[in-house]
């Protein structure tokens, strides 16, 4: 039954202007394409190719599918409660419906200070592309900062206008990036390098370095993170409990499908014969094959990653803003961080936040430490906070199932699935600390943790206070349902 935010939070609480996000206003393909701009599908395939080929070798195409496999399973059990849960807290809510409160606060934390930052280090990393491909090949001289500056306030533009005019410039970007990626693949299919055409890549018998192609793999699971931001948009989709596992499910398939084809198909133009140049390219490989196959036209590549990383932003914003609401709206985050526009029914407060701290992180840490190294740091510090994320989502599935909903406690789905994936993530995070990430990667899990220790003090001096402790009883709820 259909409640309003009066039915939700206490009278003290509440604000008669305050009408909530825009309910309905989205469907399945804008809730899918949320998830899958989150991916980001050409930067997540055309800036790790090099290295999972140098890792891989002719493999490297093989540890995409491998990866594509792991966060299936990741998903498994995430489907049930996207089904049940689909709600703008996202993990937040996951997680106190199952374990409790206080777990699902740190949860939601965790995602939400993950999501909120990494625009910083996107708009830093697209704007030195850009910089660095059109000052030495056109003379336009303008800094990265700049453009990651601009890349930045249009994001807080579409997060201000609402979800709608987001999704449509969403739709927009990806289709055009996927159509560029998956453009330069099969023109290497028809035009091969060295090699010609052929399916070694798929072939677990040329695996040569078992311990590269398995960090191969963790960096492609990785890359496929974003498919769970369409619990995000939850609470402004049409049918959620039908469109959100939708969407979570489709954006994995619809990546898996072209991480694979697009690995392939430009290690198939560049040369299989020839794996070893691909990998120790100074050049994203992506620019070379474009300027060799498209005669000199790699500009559309540089345009889609532009398209990759803008997407990106945008959607983290969407995931950040809405996460925060989510939390803000149960009373666990100060109110006025629930607070919405009247007109464009955003979430405006969260917003005006999100994109002061990206903003910030962007130019008060990149400038002195280099674009690049933001991006490196911030980007492996949110492969550590994903890792307990979503080991206690599963963890929550299994409670939430087997406690409230015994009649659906599916062993495959609740037991297997996520024992599989816990036990993949916790190998990830011993691999990808023994030994220490270098320097200034070897801040991240530092920072991982500080931001963990963030999160546990909120929780202990504001939220845990006696009188302070309503929103535990509505940490797991919907808004929306009775």
């Amino acid at each position: 039954m259909l409640t309003s935010q009066e039915d939700v939070l206490p009278p003290s609480e509440n604000k008669a202007s305050d009408a909530g996000l825009q309910r309905g206003s989205i469907g399945l393909g804008g809730t899918l394409m949320q998830s899958i701009a989150q991916i980001s599908p050409t930067l997540g395939v055309f800036y790790t190719i090099a290295f999972t080929t140098g890792q891989a070798g002719a493999s490297a195409p093989l540890t995409y599918l491998s990866a594509f496999l792991v966060c299936l399973v990741i998903a498994v059990p995430m489907l049930g409660l996207a089904r049940h849960l689909p709600s703008a807290g996202g993990f937040y809510t996951y997680v106190s419906a199952g374990i409790g409160p206080k777990a699902g606060f740190m949860t939601g934390w965790l995602y939400a200070i993950m999501v909120t930052i990494v625009p910083a280090a996107l708009a830093a990393f697209t704007g030195a592309v850009l910089a660095d491909e059109l000052g030495p090949k056109y003379g336009i001289g303008i800094p990265w900062w700049a453009y990651a500056a601009a890349i930045l306030v249009v994001c807080f533009a579409c997060a201000y206008r609402g979800i709608v005019i987001s999704i449509k410039f969403l739709v927009v970007m990806t289709i055009f990036e996927m159509a560029v990626g998956l453009g330069l693949a099969v023109t290497g299919m028809f035009q091969p390098g060295p090699g010609g055409v052929n399916f070694d890549g798929f072939n677990p018998a040329n695996v040569q370095n078992p311990s590269g192609f398995f960090l191969a793999v963790v960096l492609s699971i990785f890359a496929f993170t974003g498919f769970e931001s369409a619990a995000a948009v939850g609470d402004e989709s049409k049918d959620p409990k039908r469109i959100v596992p939708k969407a979570i499910f489709g954006s994995l398939l619809l990546i898996g499908a072209f991480y694979v084809v697009t690995a392939w198909g430009l290690q198939i133009g560049w040369g299989t014969s020839d794996i070893e140049a691909l990998a120790a390219s100074p050049t994203a490989p992506a620019f070379v094959l474009a300027d060799r196959l498209w005669n000199g036209a790699s500009i559309l590549v540089l345009i889609a990653l532009v398209n990759s990383g803008l997407g990106v932003c945008v959607a983290c914003t969407t995931s950040a803003t809405r996460t925060i609401y989510g939390i803000a709206r149960t009373g666990a985050l100060p109110e006025f961080l629930a607070r919405t526009q009247p007109k464009h029914r955003t979430p405006i407060t969260a917003v005006y936040v999100q994109s002061a701290v990206a903003l910030g992180i962007c130019l008060a840490v990149g400038i002195p430490i280099g674009p690049y190294n933001l991006f490196n740091v911030l980007g492996t510090t949110g492969t550590f906070v994903y890792i307990p994320i979503f080991i206690l989502m599963n963890i929550a599935a299994f409670m939430f199932f087997r406690r409230k909903h015994p009649s659906e406690f599916n062993i495959l789905a609740h037991v297997v699935a996520p024992i599989i994936s816990t036990a993949a993530l916790l190998t990830i995070a011993y691999f990808s600390l023994v030994p220490l990430p270098a320097f200034p990667v070897l801040f991240a899990p530092f920072l991982a943790l500080t931001y963990m220790a963030l999160g546990a003090l909120v929780l202990v001096v504001r939220n845990l206070r006696p009188g302070k402790r309503d929103w535990m009883t509505r940490a797991g709820e919907l808004p929306d349902v009775d």
